[in-house]
């Protein structure tokens, strides 16, 4: 008798069991196994390691029409989720502060909160260890292998990667804004270029194509860090940035993140 009454609770475990990993399926994004193994065997090529925080200052070109200055420019990062870049331009103060999803815009005059939308592509990309840990670190996020391609006469891996919100349907919409494509370099394994669209809203609002070149990769206390980084925003070179010192697990306060 025992057995037969045990018979009805194994049938109903299994399929309970069956249930819940359909579901889990249903809410997991699917993850390309090449991608997903070329963005960590990056983040190891880069030391493995997340630093609690970080520091980097620097000079940077600016070409912005037929204006050129040099500037300077300060990032820090805390943890996988919060960033801040500042530039001191002849102009002012500007620059974008990201935390946990909601991001602002830096000026003179203060902070300005930005839509969701823009928040979802504003995370400085100037660490490119701390946006791959992220996104590899979040189920939401999905990789994509699209091939090995040449870049700069150098063969690469190139991976789309976004975050599908599966988590909260609330935000599902912002999938499309957060999507960014990175080409891996074949050999050493780091980061070469990332590429991604800004857009404030969803429809017509018009987008600008930020594409950031990473070289002069160095060590800072087991990190390697790109000490020289290019960006252009749509095909148009805007900036040439040179770090010249980082620093790791700085005392950072919630205030550096502020964007609310």
């Amino acid at each position: 008798m025992k057995c037969y009454r045990f018979f009805p609770f194994l049938v109903l475990t299994s399929m309970t069991l069956l249930i819940a990993a359909a579901i889990l399926a249903q809410q997991a994004p699917q993850r390309d196994a090449q991608a997903v193994y070329m963005v960590a065997q990056s983040v190891s090529a880069m030391g493995g390691i997340v630093p609690p925080s970080s520091l980097a200052v620097g000079a940077m070109d600016l070409v912005e029409g037929s204006s050129q200055e040099t500037a300077r420019i300060r990032t820090v990062t805390r943890g996988l989720e919060e960033s801040r870049e500042e530039f001191q331009t002849s102009q002012g103060l500007r620059g974008a502060v990201y935390s946990r999803g909601f991001a602002a815009e830096l000026s003179n005059t203060g902070l300005k909160p930005t839509s969701m939308e823009f928040a979802a592509s504003s995370q400085s990309p100037c660490f490119p260890l701390i946006l791959l840990a992220s996104a590899l670190n979040n189920p939401d996020f999905t990789f994509e292998y699209l091939g090995q391609e040449s870049l700069d006469g150098s063969p690469v891996h190139h991976i789309r990667f976004w975050n599908t919100y599966r988590s909260d349907s609330r935000l599902q919409h912002l999938a499309d804004f957060s999507v960014k494509e990175l080409w891996i370099d074949a050999f050493s394994g780091l980061p070469r270029k990332l590429a991604y669209d800004q857009r404030e809203a969803a429809g017509a609002a018009p987008s600008i194509r930020i594409e950031a070149y990473y070289s002069d990769y160095r060590n800072v206390g087991g990190v390697l860090y790109p000490f020289l980084i290019r960006r252009s925003y749509n095909g148009t070179p805007w900036a040439t940035i040179r770090i010249e010192n980082v620093t790791l697990g700085i005392a950072l306060s919630d205030s550096d993140f502020q964007v609310r």
